[in-house]
């Protein structure tokens, strides 16, 4: 073999061999581009991954803020519901109820210190007195254990279709109530009003 015929292999390879050394450097550039394109991939990821942390963070206090809103409207609203109060239509038809027995007398009492039993109280001195009966107001004393219920007491056994006729007013507002008989008392009817359940 001479040279003349060896010369085109040799071209060839000298050119090979760039084509290697070009190739290596565009195999080390396309290395450094997908490292530079990973490493902008991963902040992208990161700053999407910290804008919606941030987004659910403020959804999360949103919410939050808006149970919390809620709860305590609900507690407003369930304070409310255990003031016990008779409402205007069936304040009228006590009322007619009541004015049966118009002259009879009652006294009223209540827990000293205890607001909703006092206004109750009111309430129902307002109704007794507007159907004519005679009431000796509403006192306010401690009593040993806590009153828990609306007690009516009878001073005679005669006094029953007027309790009878409380105790189903008081079952309608699911007012718990219960009666004892004291033939001591002067009045017909006693009422003491206990604190809400």
């Amino acid at each position: 073999m001479n040279f003349e015929e060896v010369q085109p292999f040799l071209r060839l390879g000298s050119i090979l061999q760039w084509l290697v050394i070009a190739l290596v450097f565009l195999a080390g550039f396309l290395q450094i581009a997908k490292f530079l394109l990973d490493k902008k991939v991963d902040t992208m990821r990161e700053e999407i991954a910290r804008t919606k942390v941030a987004e659910y963070e403020k959804k999360i206090s949103d919410l939050q803020a808006k149970a919390a809103e809620r709860v305590e409207k609900r507690q407003v609203v369930i304070e409310r519901e255990k003031d016990r109060k008779i409402p205007e239509e069936m304040a009228l038809q006590l009322k007619g109820d009541l004015l049966k027995y118009s002259g009879s007398t009652v006294r009223f009492a209540c827990d000293k210190g205890d607001k909703e039993a006092l206004a109750f109280a009111e309430q129902l001195k307002g109704l007794f007195e507007e159907s004519g009966w005679t009431v000796k107001g509403v006192s306010q004393a401690v009593h040993a254990k806590p009153v828990k219920e609306v007690v009516l007491i009878l001073n005679h056994e005669d006094q029953k279709l007027k309790a009878n006729m409380l105790f189903s007013a008081l079952m309608s507002l699911n007012i718990k109530s219960s009666a004892r008989l004291n033939k001591n008392q002067e009045e017909d009817l006693g009422i003491l009003v206990g604190q809400r359940e």
